[in-house]
């Protein structure tokens, strides 16, 4: 038993994978075996550091007549450390001389559980990691970094987040590169989209006006691209008087994207104002008041002209000779 205790002191390697068999509760195994009723049975432990035991498992045998009952390790034992699986030789004595029936166990260390095997044959091919999976997955107590393979993935766990970098055989942090077609999803999007759809509603909202020129509201359609993803958009631009204007605009992404979210995941608006400080310097650039007031002063030069061509043609006709003296009386030069 003690020799048993000791080959499976080693299922310490496997509990992290285990939700029965809990790493920090057990650093040991073992087994014991009994006959309760002439039925044979074989009880799985959990041992804590602290000599604590825990009943993980009971198998009973189905052999009737049995005088006795032994876990014998000298006979076969083997560990899946990929599987997390532990098999065992049972050796079952029974009445009457009948001599000793060889069963081998396999129990499960991930999901608690023992089935029967007849022989080692009907056990599936094992590949045991060369130098033991530690090599694979292990953690530094004094860091509390689990590196996963020698050039490895790190993962470390704090009060407030989950952190993740990879390194290379000397120690240095290297790109974590998601490759060969797969895509990096977070809460169901997919990252590389995302930034897509996002230069591509940028681009389309730049295509629409801010600021309305020579009119009080001014509309327009506009499209972008990024990264192969394409986006449309509207907006308008309003003056409400000659120092503030407002403009407000929105853009949607092409619809039938895969891992793009919800609605708001694909939509995008803006709205703003611009306000004119100081007064304008540009020739060019004049106030709605003073639009008013050269409109005024064109009306008032054309009415100017007309009657300047008036009296031009009666001047004219007066030269000519084509109008009676009795008709002057009728205009009045100013």
């Amino acid at each position: 038993m003690k020799k048993l205790l000791s080959t499976f002191s080693i299922l310490a390697l496997f509990f992290p994978f285990c939700d029965k068999v809990i790493a920090d509760d057990y650093k040991f195994f073992k087994t014991s075996t009994s006959i309760i009723s002439n039925t044979p049975t074989v009880k799985f432990y959990g041992v804590s550091s602290s000599g604590t035991e825990t009943l993980l498992k009971t198998w009973e045998s189905t052999t009737s007549d049995v005088t006795g009952i032994s876990a014998d390790l000298g006979g076969y034992a083997m560990t899946d450390e990929y599987e997390g699986k532990i098999y065992i030789e049972v050796n079952e004595s029974t009445i009457g001389g009948g001599g000793v029936t060889a069963t081998v166990l396999e129990y499960d260390l991930i999901n608690n559980s023992v089935e029967k095997v007849n022989n080692v044959s009907e056990i599936e091919e094992i590949t045991i990691y060369p130098q033991g999976i530690t090599q694979m997955i292990k953690k530094d107590s004094s860091t509390g970094v689990t590196s996963i393979g020698e050039n490895s993935l790190k993962l470390k766990e704090t009060t407030t987040e989950q952190q993740l970098w990879g390194t290379n055989a000397n120690g240095k942090v290297v790109p974590i590169n998601i490759t060969n077609g797969s895509k990096l999803l977070i809460n169901g999007r997919d990252v590389e989209q995302s930034i897509n759809n996002v230069g591509a509603l940028s681009a389309a909202l730049t295509g629409l006006p801010t600021v309305p020129t020579d009119t009080t509201l001014a509309c327009g359609l506009g499209t972008g691209t990024h990264g192969g993803d394409f986006a449309f958009s509207g907006g308008c631009a309003s003056k409400i008087n000659e120092k503030l204007s407002v403009n407000y605009a929105a853009s949607m992404t092409m619809p039938g994207q895969d891992y793009a979210g919800d609605f708001e995941d694909t939509f995008s608006a803006r709205a703003g104002f611009v306000w004119t400080l100081g007064k304008a310097i540009k020739p060019t650039q004049i106030s709605m008041k003073e639009k008013e007031n050269f409109k005024n002063k064109i009306e008032s030069l054309e009415e100017t002209n007309k009657q300047l061509l008036s009296r031009l043609e009666r001047l004219e006709k007066i030269a000519l000779k084509e109008i009676k003296s009795k008709d002057l009386a009728i205009y009045k030069l100013k």
